[in-house]
């Protein structure tokens, strides 16, 4: 298995500030939207990389104490977000124009309600690719990903990699109820609520050649329950060869505990898309720890950082628990 540490970035390098132009902020549920913005050029990237946004300031060049000050006050008379925000970027497509690319948010706070007034044509400010990307095995056949909430948007861009790389992809998808899922639906294909068995009833997915398994928590549709519970329930339907399986996850954190402890347990290898709050994306603020194994410390065990290292670990190396 690949350790937790070398999980490789395409462009570690190469990222940069850009002023992106927004082509569209299109509403896919209660409370969630996908932002499509389009640069002039964008490094390599690749499916579970993220970007760092943030509102267009007078000018992104900050060096001089007053200018940082002027900037801080700009953001506040405007209430707009000071800090950039971090988001994994859901697709992503190269053209004569530009480069276009997916944002999938969910309206909480001061940043993604700027976000969501954004008009085609309105500025953003973007920083990126930033982070490493999900590893995709030659030797495994079968890749189950498991999003909940907002850890869906890599999912979708990594369901598409997995595509092209001929993998059969099933997809187990859970929001708290139905008016919370961010997928366009096929009245055509309803999701077993039993989820012992995926169906093509989730257009994004299935335009991958990807299946789905859909939970909600108040069983609105799909299973009754949490997906990490369906992902189970499923597995005790359709057995699998763990040499034969590679599992991905992103969403809230118990739930991707629940996956990586099930996988470890199991000796399925599984990549998590952890989350933290990042004030720089760039490992100068280390402020986004996250504790993972490390028999080079003596302690056993050591931090790495989210946005630099990560967002994605290896389950079986990641510490849920800070060690005390």
């Amino acid at each position: 298995m690949t350790d937790s540490t070398t999980i490789s970035s395409p462009s570690r390098g190469d990222r940069a500030i850009q002023t992106a132009q927004t082509l569209a902020n299109r509403r896919l549920c209660r409370d969630h939207y996908r932002l499509t913005l389009r640069v002039p050029i964008f490094s390599e990237a690749l499916a579970g990389q993220f970007v760092h946004i943030s509102p267009q300031r007078p000018s992104e060049e900050v060096g001089e104490e007053s200018d940082q000050a002027s900037h801080q006050a700009w953001a506040n008379t405007l209430n707009l977000p000071m800090l950039r925000r971090a988001f994994s970027i859901a697709g992503l497509r190269r053209g004569d124009s530009g480069v276009e690319m997916d944002v999938i948010y969910r309206v909480v706070g001061t940043a993604t309600r700027w976000m969501e007034s954004l008009k085609a044509g309105d500025p953003v400010s973007l920083l990126g690719p930033m982070g490493n990307c999900f590893p995709v095995s030659d030797r495994k056949p079968v890749a189950w990903l498991v999003a909940g909430g907002v850890g869906l948007p890599p999912m979708l861009w990594l369901a598409a990699a997995l595509h092209e790389s001929a993998k059969r992809v099933i997809a187990f998808c859970g929001a708290q109820t139905q008016d919370l899922l961010a997928l366009t639906l096929d009245p055509k294909a309803q999701p077993d609520s039993s989820a012992k068995t995926a169906t093509p009833s989730a257009k994004e997915f299935a335009q991958q050649g990807a299946n789905v398994v859909i939970s909600t928590d108040d069983g609105t549709l799909g299973y009754r329950g949490y997906v990490g519970s369906a992902m189970a329930a499923y597995h005790q339907a359709n057995p699998i060869d763990a040499d034969d399986l590679v599992v991905y996850t992103c969403g809230p954190e118990p739930m991707m505990r629940f996956v990586a402890d099930y996988c470890v347990a199991r000796e399925i290898e599984c990549y998590v898309c952890v989350e933290r709050n990042m004030a720089c994306g760039t490992g100068m603020c280390q402020s986004c720890v996250v504790p993972v194994r490390d028999t080079a410390d003596s302690a056993g065990w050591s931090y790495r950082l989210c946005c630099t290292d990560g967002p994605i670990f290896e389950a079986r190396n990641i510490l849920w628990e800070t060690p005390t």
